[in-house]
């Protein structure tokens, strides 16, 4: 049975555009709740409607819950609180825990808001099936917004501002690199990238080789990591990294390709290896630092040559799985890690 990716239309796009015309054309919803994968697009357009609706240092008509404060009662004698000398009472509440439960108690009270009341929910986990989200999903006063992380060529172009503020050129392939390096994670990027942009701006440019020497590498840390836990067959290290990865939002696919590239590596250090190559002759070729030659050696010694080569097989197996259709990348990323274990 063959398994396809479908892909999906990216939310992100309609709920900022939803936010900045609320904004633009002060027609605010009473209801807002902003969620998703992606926390540093919460976060930036929470604080963007906290702005338009609260005036500075208003802390009569703002009132913030989260999980430790978190009361249905107190959040409720707010909503419906009129707002004193001003245009909004706004409440925040974040990450509550109260759309991923059974639990619908404040629904009536939102119902009975008047338009000077604004609730805005931030939430990190969102069970769209439970009677809270549906209700106000289906209703004309509340407005529900996913925020997933953008597509490449749109982190692309936000990248590619951040780096060039103040007039400084940036290579073409430099966006691209640094999201290449430091994965999708927006938080992550934006402050690599600023790194980039300082470190850089006396100069007036910035090219592919500030990137590899300003930038950290989580992503290709965490592969190196995990082809030494493979090596030794310690699965539950190996799953924890493919776990963080993730959590770093990194795609299957650039998984599959950087396991790839560590076991070619790993067969020609064993090649190296076997003509009694030491470890300066293992720097040299493979242009590596000691520590980082070492490791490899290490690694090799877990194996022998052949069963390096039937590992980067199924490397490539999984990668073909992957472009014929057969397993979708994300299986064929799991399914691979299993079978290298």
């Amino acid at each position: 049975m063959a398994y396809y990716n479908r892909k999906k239309e990216n939310p992100t796009s309609k709920s900022m555009k939803t936010v900045q015309s609320h904004i633009a054309e002060k027609r605010f919803s009473r209801v807002y709740l902003l969620y998703g994968e992606e926390s540093y697009l919460v976060n930036q357009y929470r604080d963007m409607l906290v702005k338009s609706l609260v005036n500075d240092g208003d802390t009569m008509n703002f009132s913030s819950y989260n999980a430790d404060n978190f009361s249905v009662d107190a959040i409720t004698g707010d909503i419906i609180t009129m707002p004193f000398l001003a245009d909004y009472r706004v409440v925040l509440v974040e990450d509550s825990g109260i759309f991923d439960k059974s639990d619908d108690s404040l629904l009536s009270a939102i119902e009975q808001m008047g338009d000077t009341n604004v609730l805005i929910f931030c939430e990190k986990k969102v069970d769209k099936r439970k009677k809270l989200y549906t209700s106000l999903n289906k209703s004309d006063y509340a407005s529900c917004l996913e925020f997933s992380t953008p597509d490449t060529e749109t982190l692309t172009k936000w990248v590619s501002a951040i780096l060039a503020d103040g007039g400084i050129k940036v290579r073409v392939n430099v966006p691209d690199k640094l999201i290449s390096v430091i994965g999708n994670d927006m938080n992550a990027l934006k402050n690599e990238a600023k790194k980039l942009h300082d470190y850089c701006m006396m100069r007036g440019e910035i090219t592919d080789k500030d990137v590899e020497v300003i930038c950290s590498n989580p992503v290709e840390d965490k592969i190196f990591d995990m082809c030494e836990a493979i090596s030794k067959k310690d699965g539950r290290k190996a799953i924890s990294l493919y776990n963080d990865l993730c959590i770093l939002k990194t795609k299957p696919m650039t998984i599959i390709y950087l396991i790839t590239r560590q076991y070619n590596i790993l067969i020609q250090v064993s090649q190296l290896l076997s003509e009694n190559a030491d470890v300066k002759r293992v720097m040299s070729y493979m242009k590596c630092a000691d520590f980082v030659a070492r490791k490899y050696i290490s690694i090799c010694r877990n194996y022998e040559h052949s069963q390096l080569i039937k590992a980067l097989d199924r490397c490539q197996e999984a990668d073909i799985s992957v472009k014929t259709g057969r397993l979708t990348d994300v299986n064929a990323a799991e399914n691979l890690i299993i079978n290298l274990l």
